[in-house]
């Protein structure tokens, strides 16, 4: 085997066998409140450790881009993405086993999103997820040394950012298919990015502080896929704009 997929094997065990000791209550089994904060970022590092697996084995295979992202399959992956994640929104984390395969499945998906990048600039790739985690380190520490800095209100005006970042890529993707030039010149957008997911990152880990003192019915896979998700658009901005 492959021993860049031997290591991520490694850390996905590590993983699966600290939240096994950190995380769960058996008879039946359920996520505990001991921990909360060290069992969401397990979460997140093996939702990481998955999603690098996935790349690897997919280039160990020798997959090409146009076996995946051909035809109608790129608008059926990643619809099928938007699904899962809605679903794992709604799915309980009392139906354990029901809610893991649904967030493995998911995952590996995310991870198949992000094979492009992965397969085009593996270096790159390297690269900018070293700097991802450094911001990620950062902004998370920050938040945790200083919570009160983040306040209640930042959820609205986020939520209006975000919305208003769909609609800009949204305007963007047209008017590339109309003029392929304004493909190089077109990195406004994610330097904007980067700084409201950057502000969500952190708007988020102040949720898992609260969550954390004030626990009840505890969902370490919800918790995780929101930082996952902050990371994964940090990243794919920081992608784009590196990617000369």
């Amino acid at each position: 085997m492959n021993k860049e997929i031997i290591h991520y094997c490694l850390l996905i065990g590590f993983t699966v066998f600290g939240i096994f000791k950190n995380s769960l209550s058996l008879n039946p089994i359920r996520f505990h409140c001991d921990n909360y904060i060290l069992n969401t970022y397990l979460y997140f590092i093996l939702s990481w450790g998955i999603i690098m697996a996935t790349n690897s084995v997919l280039k160990l295979h020798d997959v090409k881009l146009k076996d995946l992202f051909s035809g109608p399959f790129t608008i059926l992956l990643a619809l099928a993405s938007i699904m899962l994640l809605f679903a794992l929104m709604v799915v309980p984390p009392q139906l354990f086993l029901t809610k893991h395969a649904l967030y493995i499945t998911e995952i590996v998906l995310l991870g198949i999103l992000l094979y492009p990048y992965y397969i085009t600039n593996t270096s790159l790739f390297y690269h900018v997820g070293i700097t991802t985690f450094l911001i990620l380190l950062c902004l998370s520490t920050f938040v945790y040394l200083f919570p009160d800095i983040v306040k209640d209100s930042w959820g609205t005006y986020l939520l209006i950012a975000l919305f208003s970042l769909i609609i800009s890529r949204v305007v963007e993707i047209f008017i590339t298919i109309k003029y392929p030039e304004y493909k190089t010149n077109n990195k406004a957008i994610s330097y904007i990015s980067i700084i409201v997911f950057s502000l969500i990152l952190m708007y988020d880990t102040k949720k898992i502080i609260v969550n954390a003192e004030n626990c009840y019915n505890p969902d370490y896979i919800n918790e995780s896929l929101s930082l996952l998700l902050d990371s994964i658009n940090i990243f794919s901005n920081l992608f784009v704009i590196n990617d000369i």
